[in-house]
């Protein structure tokens, strides 16, 4: 078989990859000069391919050269890929909370979707916090920050960030489920005997103001009284409550996820200060989650295998 009956074979497979991506883009939006390029792209991979279908001495021998790298990439891909799905779901569920169409079609969908968003924000939630909490974990990632290079204390304060924006977004998810089943009545101005039931907020009204994100914004801001932050930027709470069970929840947001912040804010300063020596290295995942991980293999000692063999 020729090379050229081989590559007009391949064609068809490679060119209606190339479509489907061309059709993807939109034909209108492509200018001449990629047409030219796809053409010539089309041309070249179905030239490579047709050296896996019908190879040549060489080519089979840099094939076998080559195929601990090929193997690799394909193993890289293929985690590149998951974590890319996974980071995408977390990624969904993040917006939730700060966009107003994802809310809408949330609220609007059956109770099992918001119920999976809250589990999947609340594991989320609990691996950040999880290092901020442990006393051991919290030394040594304050360390790395006051230690480490400006690299290590850019990540650290993304971390803080999507602490902040996680924990937000798993409680405002909360409050709107109870709100959705009218558990709990959330309040525009600060109700009374006479307004109760004149400015209850509906559900549609505190997504499309998203006042339960800054209800949670407010809260945080009010837990530093010294600063008053809320006062002096002219911050007013945005969103009132009566019930007790909102009230609870409120309370958990600030103890778990101010009360951590603020502490290890604290912690960072006193090492900024103190200069403290390294503490001992330890894993930054709980233990549940590190049993689930695959383990790394064990360094031997020089000269095992050797004895091994000797006594075998």
């Amino acid at each position: 078989m020729s090379r050229v009956r081989v590559v007009l074979e391949g064609l068809p497979v490679v060119a209606g990859a190339g479509i489907g991506v061309i059709f993807g883009i939109g034909i209108g939006n492509l200018p001449g000069w990629v047409w030219v390029l796809a053409g010539a792209g089309v041309l070249a991979a179905s030239w490579l391919l047709s050296y896996a279908l019908l190879p040549t001495p060489r080519s089979a021998r840099i094939a076998t050269r080559l195929q601990p790298v090929a193997t690799k990439i394909r193993i890289g891909a293929v985690r590149l890929w998951v974590r890319t799905i996974v980071f995408l779901v977390y990624l969904l569920a993040l917006m939730a909370p700060f966009t107003t169409g994802l809310r809408m079609l949330e609220v609007d969908s059956p109770l099992f979707v918001q119920i999976l968003i809250i589990i999947v924000l609340t594991v989320v939630n609990f691996l950040l916090l999880f290092p901020l909490v442990a006393p051991k974990r919290r030394a040594l990632l304050v360390w790395r920050f006051t230690q480490g290079r400006g690299t290590a204390k850019l990540l650290f304060t993304l971390g803080f960030g999507l602490i902040v924006s996680t924990s937000i977004a798993l409680w405002d998810q909360l409050l709107l489920l109870l709100v959705r089943y009218d558990v709990v009545w959330l309040y525009l101005a600060l109700p009374n005997a006479d307004t109760a039931a004149v400015d209850r907020a509906s559900l549609t009204d505190l997504i499309n103001g998203n006042h339960v994100f800054r209800l949670l914004v407010w809260q945080l801001g009010d837990m530093v009284p010294t600063l008053k932050v809320n006062e002096t930027i002219g911050f007013e709470q945005p969103l009132f409550y009566t019930s007790s069970l909102a009230g609870w929840l409120v309370l958990a947001f600030k103890t778990i996820v101010g009360l951590a912040l603020l502490g290890s804010v604290v912690a960072i300063v006193q090492a900024q200060r103190a200069r403290p020596d390294k503490p001992p290295d330890v894993s930054l995942l709980p233990r549940a989650i590190q049993k689930m991980l695959p383990k790394p293999p064990r360094a031997r000692r020089p000269g095992a295998a050797a004895q091994t063999a000797v006594d075998s």
